[in-house]
């Protein structure tokens, strides 16, 4: 059984520092516990990254003990979590399904996972909705499969961009000069043999991504591995998130891109129109805007 864990290797440029003041925590007839917890939210976002307890004590003017028992009672809820590599924070997946959608919001996260689940449970696929934020691709949900490919990642935690088919739907919502300034111009990492490590070729290849609607990844990110991407849209029609599926290149069931393409389409387009997908109709090009900017993705 393959396993398997993403780990990110983009540098993210320092926020600026934020600076609350023990007196700004309690406002007039509010909770200063709930205030405090908020200043926290609004602090690691405003990072645009991860963030140390004492970092946050010292921006925020509060004491490390104070911090610590806010922090660890946001992410027993899943609005921050912590990084397993540095023991620092950055929000969590509950944080980003609540400002996916608006007013949408829960409708969003309860048919995303409605049909993440029914392509585990019908089709054996692995499957992911992940967003872009502050240039880094971010699983918001995941079902693993039963079967035999298991794909093991922790929600909030990074994933390729160049490597995964979601990440390729997340490049190809995006111009191309943005996706070269996040893919760079050095040579990328190779993480199978299959992978395409040249920036130039990948960003041209992301045209094609935009044509057809949903991209292909044939072992490009775990060997023996196939993945299909397709695009979430919001009511505007631009691109706030990508569902994509994994599944071993053999399996009993026989499944290959050609069928599980239109299962992941259309999976997509019912998450969408949860969104207002088609209200005001789909614009030819897909762009990235709404997910990404609200979490860090600056156009």
């Amino acid at each position: 059984m393959y396993r398997y864990s993403e780990h990110s290797a983009i540098r993210r440029p320092a926020a600026p520092r934020l600076r609350v003041g023990r007196g700004a925590a309690k406002r007039a007839g509010g909770s200063q516990s709930l205030e405090r917890g908020l200043d926290i939210l609004e602090a690691i976002e405003a990072e645009n990254g991860d963030v140390g307890v004492r970092e946050l004590a010292r921006r925020l003017d509060l004491s490390p003990s104070i911090v610590q028992r806010l922090v660890s009672s946001l992410a027993a809820r899943g609005y921050i979590e912590k990084s397993s590599e540095t023991a620092r924070y950055r929000l969590g997946h509950r944080a980003m399904i609540l400002g996916a959608s608006g007013e949408r919001g829960v409708d969003y996260a309860v048919t995303a996972r409605r049909e993440l689940d029914r392509l585990a449970r019908d089709y054996h696929l692995n499957g992911f909705v992940s967003v872009l934020r502050g240039g880094r691709a971010i699983y918001l949900l995941a079902v693993q499969a039963d079967g035999p490919v298991a794909i093991k990642v922790s929600l909030g935690s990074e994933m390729p961009l160049h490597s995964t088919a979601a990440g390729k739907v997340l490049l190809a919502a995006l111009d191309d000069g943005e996706a070269r300034k996040l893919l760079g111009h050095r040579k990328l990492p190779a993480i199978t043999p299959c992978t395409i490590t040249d920036p130039t070729i990948l960003v041209s290849s992301l045209a094609k991504v935009r044509r057809q609607g949903f991209a292909t990844v044939v072992e490009e990110n775990i060997p023996g591995v196939l993945s299909v991407g397709a695009p979430i849209r919001d009511r505007s029609g631009a691109v706030v998130a990508a569902l994509s599926v994994a599944f071993a290149k053999y399996l009993d069931g026989g499944l290959t891109l050609a069928g599980v393409e239109p299962l992941v389409t259309a999976a997509a387009l019912r998450i969408s129109r949860t969104l207002g997908s088609g209200e005001l109709g789909t614009p030819p090009a897909m762009r990235l805007t709404s997910i990404g900017e609200r979490y860090g993705g600056k156009r």
